[in-house]
């Protein structure tokens, strides 16, 4: 009886028939594909294994950090550190860098740098400077200001952005977004025997 009424609905509707079988074919087929898909990305990503980049800050040094008693910060700070990429068969290009520098979470300093690729397993030095005058907001920055100064050490952090794209084989493809963030503590200007600078590793992510 089923299969009689089946065949009764495709002999007087056979266009619902083709449709469903369309249909269904193309389930099939979007199924196949995301299996497909699924299982390539799996195979890429044990041959290629991508690691999180690497950044560490060589040396820092701040010759001017004053504070006006109207909270204008003027500076002069010069960073100098290296941007690794630890990928054996991926290479990174790093469009739209830019450098800031943050005193108490607010941001004093600003620094555009050149575009660059790296290779397979290479590092890239970078020389951001930074040097003007800043109003700063608020009385608890003016104190915490005080207090660095006096204890001869100030907590400077200076943030790395840029815009990634992906390399493999001729292959490019747009990547994520690198966000560096590295805290330093730096000699305040004069200081007396200044400790020598240790470097820092930076903090990572997309």
């Amino acid at each position: 009886m089923g299969a009689a009424s089946r065949c009764t609905s495709c002999l007087c509707c056979p266009f619902k028939c083709l449709a469903c079988g369309l249909f269904s074919c193309l389930c099939s087929i979007l199924i196949s594909l995301l299996v497909i898909a699924g299982v390539l990305a799996l195979v890429l990503y044990f041959i290629f294994r991508p690691h999180m980049i690497a950044a560490t800050v060589d040396s820092a040094a701040l010759s001017t950090f004053t504070l006006t008693p109207t909270s204008t910060l003027a500076y002069n700070l010069t960073v100098a550190m290296t941007v690794r990429n630890p990928n054996k068969r991926v290479g990174l290009y790093y469009d739209g860098v830019e450098a800031l520098a943050l005193y108490e979470g607010q941001r004093f300093g600003f620094a555009p740098l050149d575009p660059f690729y790296q290779g397979t397993e290479a590092s890239t030095k970078l020389a951001p400077a930074f040097g003007g005058q800043q109003p700063l907001d608020g009385d608890v920055t003016a104190a915490n200001f005080r207090a660095q100064q006096s204890a001869g050490a100030f907590d400077v952090e200076v943030k790395l952005n840029a815009r990634l794209r992906v390399k493999v084989w001729a292959f490019k493809v747009r990547g994520p977004r690198a966000r560096i963030s590295c805290p330093l503590s730096l000699p305040a200007p004069g200081a007396a025997s200044p400790p020598a600078f240790k470097p820092v590793d930076c903090k990572v992510w997309f």
